[in-house]
């Protein structure tokens, strides 16, 4: 079995849960940079928000998201 660490290349086995309307990219970019897993909460986004988030997160991030 493959642990997630490896699976997506983490240094700590935390899965941030993407909860739209009370967390945004500040919390999936803080998750990233400490090496677990960031999650960017969609479903409330429009297009252009969730480009102008997911671009930020790169921006400050080589971390998964």
């Amino acid at each position: 079995m493959t642990s997630i660490t490896d699976l997506f290349g983490l240094s700590l086995p935390v899965v941030q849960a993407p909860m739209a309307g009370v967390q945004g990219a500040s919390l999936a970019l803080a998750v990233a940079q400490a090496g677990g897993l960031g999650s960017l909460p969609a479903a409330t986004l429009t297009p252009e928000a969730l480009r102008r988030d997911l671009a930020a997160i790169r921006e400050r991030s080589a971390g998964p998201i």
